[in-house]
């Protein structure tokens, strides 16, 4: 079989996978999880630089991408040089961006300042010689058309941009290997069962084949020969787009764990969530005001002094009300909005009803005041990565 046939048929396999994983991350972020982030745009973007990569290629192949250079038209070997350009243009952003997504995805999980200093790092130095590898690219000669179009168009060759294209790859398939390993140094760490921390990082260390899908691609380059451009460059082509294409296998498997669990009915918010398993997820608690009734040393409920002030008082209106003359005493400003607590110790709040102080003689023996009350209930964590 034709070289540039089986590079589409390979390119056209790894985007089909790679673009439904994004529909499926896409799905699982913006129904099941209701979160999407910066990271999920470049992981979406990742997968249309793909698209458009393997459709430059078809392109390229269509005029003689992967058969011998000194058998092609002239116009034929110029077009399928231009598009393998235009291809590698989105392979090396796309590679960017792979890597970016990861960082960003990694940096909504780390904690510790050296982490994310080395994370923002990789990105911004990623992102700023991919650039100027795609810069160098379209500009290596003067003419511009001269690179692509040689045998018509005479011009002078101003960068040799091999090198940077291999020292971009040992970057690439370091920052890969990087990713693979980081995951382990602090996963490990996260309040969560011990199989799903293996998933976890077990996916994102998938990245190794990526590593080492750059470092063929890298190894490939250095040794190609651009004399016979159209057949040497396709497993260069190859290898390119493997690299991306699992990229995009270790960013999507860890995100779509929500729609995994929501098949088995077990998800995050869902009532088939299993709560066996409580003791090995970290709890999340609400609190919630609450004025609880008082209850007096015989057991009755005093809840009345809540709501009729001045007869739980007992000094005002000849100790009418719900509570008469009988009615304890109630702390001063203990309940009352809009004045301000003056007694936040307990000791000064039990002193006040004591009957040896001769504040409230013996009206308030036994009686227990409950300023405030906070209620706490437990939640159950959601995935640690959803957002």
């Amino acid at each position: 079989m034709d070289p540039g046939v089986q590079l589409v048929c390979a390119m056209w396999a790894l985007t089909t996978l790679s673009l439904v994983l994004v529909g499926l991350r896409l799905y699982t972020r913006i129904y099941i999880v209701k979160f999407i982030g910066a990271e999920d745009h470049l992981y979406a973007w990742t997968g249309v630089f793909l698209l458009v990569y393997t459709c430059s290629l078809q392109v390229s192949c269509h005029y003689g991408l992967g058969k011998d250079f000194w058998t092609l038209a002239i116009e034929d070997s110029s077009e399928a040089i231009f598009f393998s350009y235009v291809a590698n243009s989105f392979a090396i952003t796309g590679n960017a961006l792979a890597k970016l997504s990861m960082g960003l995805f990694l940096l909504r999980v780390v904690q510790l300042r050296w982490q994310k200093i080395s994370l923002w790092a990789l990105v911004i130095i990623t992102a700023g010689t991919s650039s100027a590898l795609t810069i160098m690219l379209w500009n290596q000669t003067t003419p511009i058309k001269a690179s692509w179009d040689p045998l018509r168009t005479p011009g002078k060759w101003n960068i040799k941009i091999q090198p940077m294209s291999i020292g971009l790859g040992v970057w690439s398939s370091a920052c890969d290997f990087f990713f693979a390993i980081f995951p382990w140094m602090f996963i490990w760490s996260l309040r969560m069962p011990r199989r799903e921390k293996i998933m976890l990082a077990g996916g994102m260390s998938l990245g190794v084949i990526a590593g080492v899908c750059g470092i063929i691609r890298t190894v490939v380059l250095s040794r190609v020969d651009v004399m016979n451009y159209t057949i040497n460059f396709v497993p260069y082509f190859v290898w390119a787009g493997a690299e991306i294409a699992v990229a995009m296998v270790c960013l999507g498997i860890p995100t779509l764990r929500p729609l995994y669990l929501k098949k088995r009915g077990m998800s995050i918010g869902y009532a088939g969530r299993d709560h066996s398993r409580a003791d090995e997820v970290l709890p999340q608690f609400t609190m919630i005001d609450h004025k609880p009734p008082v209850f007096d040393a015989s057991g009755r409920d005093s809840t009345s002094c809540h709501t009729d002030v001045e007869a739980c008082r007992g000094g005002s209106g000849g100790g009418s009300g719900s509570g008469g003359e009988n009615a304890p005493a109630r702390p001063p400003s203990a309940h009352l909005r809009g004045e301000p607590s003056r007694y936040d110790s307990v000791d000064e709040i039990f002193s006040l009803y004591d009957p040896d102080q001769n504040q409230h003689p013996n009206q308030n023996t036994g009686v227990i005041w409950v300023k405030s009350e906070v209620q706490v209930s437990r939640k159950d964590a959601d995935w640690p990565l959803k957002n």
